[in-house]
């Protein structure tokens, strides 16, 4: 996670503003704005490896695929994110203060950084879960080849499983994706 860009607490509405004219994209929690650190080679491959993967089997699937500048807001919390994937099944909801923030995605891939693995674990994961259509989270380690599935129960509940080899099974979304796929790294380590 950023530094806040501004210091005193903005509203939605002076955020917006903000963002709108700004040369990078901003996490907005609590009233503050955060810068988006620029990412590693690794970082941007693997998630454009997942673009790639989930997006050409989700073609011609109820589900949708969104890249990295789709703005997420949660309702409940009043933050907006930008995740590295969303996927949005059925038709898209926007919030009703931004017709360009997303609120209803059914899954939520995050490529983990060395600098922000624990805001994505913690913070995010904590905002995330408050959507009422999000079904999976997914950490995605560019370090090692893990990845981290977190999975809403029917009861509500998450489980976790942690994938480090094979495939990665999205049951949610009817997708299956091969570690190697993600973690074609050729030519850039």
């Amino acid at each position: 996670m950023g530094y806040p860009a501004e210091r005193k607490p903005m509203t939605v509405a002076q955020y917006l503003r903000f963002e709108a004219g700004a040369d990078t994209r901003h996490e907005f929690i609590n009233g503050e704005a955060y810068a988006m650190a620029g990412g590693t080679p690794e970082h941007a491959v693997i998630a454009m490896n997942l673009s790639v993967a989930i997006g050409s089997r989700l073609r011609g699937a109820p589900c949708r695929p969104t890249g990295a500048d789709q703005r997420l807001k949660v309702p409940l919390t009043g933050a907006f994110f930008y995740a590295d994937l969303l996927v949005v099944c059925g038709r898209f909801e926007y919030a009703d203060d931004d017709p360009h923030a997303v609120t209803n995605p059914t899954v939520i891939f995050e490529v983990l950084s060395p600098s922000t693995k624990d805001y994505d674990q913690g913070t995010k994961f904590e905002h995330y879960r408050r959507l009422p259509s999000l079904r999976a989270y997914v950490l995605v380690d560019q370090v090692a080849q893990r990845v981290m599935h977190h999975a809403r129960l029917e009861s509500g509940a998450w489980l976790m499983r942690e994938v480090t080899e094979g495939t990665l099974a999205l049951d949610v979304i009817g997708v299956e994706v091969p570690l190697s796929e993600v973690y074609d790294l050729e030519g850039v380590r």
